[in-house]
């Protein structure tokens, strides 16, 4: 049986991302033979195409690439009406869930390199349900690699550091907004959480790696992808909407998705007002292709991002072990990134009630 790359570069042979971007004059052509680790240059790794690896991605989060239902009239309808919604700031703001009253102080100190602890400390506690969640990242088997449990807030900033809690602290904000249910492929949310918490790590270690700061990078990673649960939540409100007999399948929401969630991943960072470095890093990567050279961040994250994809494809899919692992030598990334992620997808929590 054929493996999951071959697979795809049956179907998408010849296909790699070849639309040019006319709004990223910064950019320069520069030949993908050049050493990766020696500049930014976006080069796409052996035995695969950009394109290959993306919807190989979305096949282990959809679970069936196989599943190519053709869209209806109403459901291509459907597809430009969120699309063209989404281009609304107003729009974006309806789309995405209303957070809690402290996340906005929050999100200024966590901007703030130079924010006390105890402001941390004072915000969490104000929020039961965020003091919750945050505990229990702090307990996880990743975040908590001993098994004495952190039962308070204060202990968490104790076990874990300042870097350590900013980092918790960024995931239990950010996992609501991700891991959302809808009306189709009910697991879909948690897969992109878990991808998201993924890169957010990776970022984390390539920029730790290469002198850049790691707490923005593991941001960057964690909000990458806002763009995609916004776009596959409202596109299946609209579609349970029309009432149409016909179950979307994955053709109804990978293409959309892969063409439009990073130019909406860097609108909603604009919207949230994050720091200029991640905005640029995410504007970098809409309709990224080979050959382009990128800012520090922007190419962290496309490496991570990357990383993470086939990660996630090789779980799907071991037979792709070895093009993975070939992958990760052409990158130069850390060689214990795999290991780091397999701590982060374990789901056993060291809290009684994980």
């Amino acid at each position: 049986m054929l493996g999951l790359f071959a697979r795809l570069r049956s179907v998408f042979s010849g296909a790699a991302n070849t639309t040019t971007s006319k709004s990223e004059p910064r950019r320069v052509h520069i030949s993908s033979k050049i050493d990766i680790a020696a500049s930014n240059v976006v080069t796409r790794p052996n035995p695969f195409s950009m394109l290959t690896a993306q919807y190989g991605f979305y096949t282990t989060v959809f679970g069936h690439m196989e599943d190519q239902k053709p869209l209806s009239a109403q459901q291509k309808l459907d597809r430009g009406i969120v699309v063209k919604a989404l281009k609304s700031k107003a729009q974006r703001v309806k789309s995405i869930p209303r957070l809690p009253s402290v996340i906005p102080q929050l999100l200024q100190r966590l901007r703030d390199p130079g924010a006390d602890v105890g402001d941390y400390i004072k915000i969490i506690n104000k929020d039961l349900s965020l003091s919750a969640s945050v505990l229990k990242l702090a307990n996880s088997v990743y975040f908590n690699r001993t098994s004495k449990r952190v039962t308070s807030i204060e202990t968490a900033m104790v076990k874990l550091g300042e870097q350590g809690l900013r980092s918790v602290l960024s995931a239990a904000v950010m996992q609501p907004v991700i891991q959302r249910k809808s009306y189709y492929y009910s697991e879909f949310g948690h897969k992109l959480w878990m991808h998201s918490l993924h890169c957010a790590v990776a970022c984390e270690m390539i920029a730790a790696d290469r002198g850049q700061e790691p707490f923005k990078a593991y941001l960057l990673g964690l909000v990458h992808d806002i763009g995609k649960i916004t776009l596959f939540c409202e596109l299946s409100s609209q579609f349970a909407k029309s009432n149409n007999s016909q179950e979307p399948g994955f053709a109804a929401f990978a293409p959309v998705m892969q063409a439009a969630s990073e130019s909406l991943s860097y609108s909603v960072a604009q919207d949230w007002e994050l720091p200029e470095e991640i905005c640029s890093a995410l504007k970098q990567q809409i309709k990224l292709k080979e050959g382009d050279t990128i800012d520090d961040y922007a190419h962290i994250l496309f490496q991570a991002n990357l990383a993470c994809e086939l990660y996630a494809i090789v779980n799907f899919d071991p037979t792709e072990h070895d093009a993975v692992a070939q992958a990760l030598k052409d990158m130069k990334l850390p060689t214990d990134l795999f290991k780091e992620l397999d701590l982060v997808s374990k789901k056993i929590y060291l809290s009684d009630g994980g």
